[in-house]
């Protein structure tokens, strides 16, 4: 059966669920953007969480040759969302307006998500794949709280060039407290709060 690739107009409606079974969802856009954050036992349609995004940068012998973040055009409503700060433009939280890919295609068949992204600028097409822990007949571990990425570049030019990929998450709690974690086979940061308690359903 062949695949269904959404692209143009059709990415504005998309909002792929990113979570374990009854944990709550991240929304991955047709675009690449992160929103829909439904992380706190209640509906949250249309939500974001600070200028949490995914960015991308391309390399050559130490020289930034372009950096962006790793979604497509915003397209949905110019005016703004509605409920919010209708009339007054897109929110910046957005990342509207930030350097991103001007090509993309998305294509979604639940557990997993896929996004392409390439622009005329920039050196390297890119492949993203954001699923959720769904195991079938395994309760416990689709039940995990977590969404997973994972990205590919190739590169488009005929030179060596490094690429990076950064994630840059809000802290959602007041009182935030954010911590480094390395125990060599991964790295990453710890995002609690001062606020938190074993039962706190938060």
């Amino acid at each position: 059966m062949k695949k269904k690739i959404y692209k143009g107009k059709a990415l504005n409606e998309i909002s792929f669920p990113l979570g374990g079974i009854g944990t709550g969802s991240v929304g991955l856009g047709g675009n690449g953007r992160l929103l829909d954050w439904e992380i706190f036992n209640n509906a949250d349609k249309n939500s974001v969480l600070g200028f949490s995004h995914f960015a991308i940068r391309a390399e050559r012998r130490g020289k930034v040759l372009d950096a962006r973040v790793l979604q497509g055009d915003y397209t949905k409503n110019y005016l703004g969302q509605p409920g919010g700060a209708f009339g007054h433009g897109i929110a910046n939280r957005t990342m509207a307006g930030f350097p991103h890919f001007g090509h993309t295609e998305f294509r979604g068949e639940f557990p997993i998500a896929g996004l392409e992204l390439s622009d005329d600028v920039f050196p390297g097409e890119v492949k993203a794949v954001a699923f959720n822990p769904f195991i079938p007949l395994n309760a416990d571990d689709s039940g995990i709280p977590a969404a997973f990425f994972e990205y590919s570049v190739t590169n488009v030019t005929d030179a060596p060039l490094e690429y990076t990929v950064a994630a840059t998450v809000q802290n959602p709690r007041d009182k935030s407290v954010n911590t480094s974690v390395d125990d060599g086979n991964f790295s990453g940061v710890h995002l609690t709060s001062e606020l938190n308690k074993t039962d706190d359903p938060y």
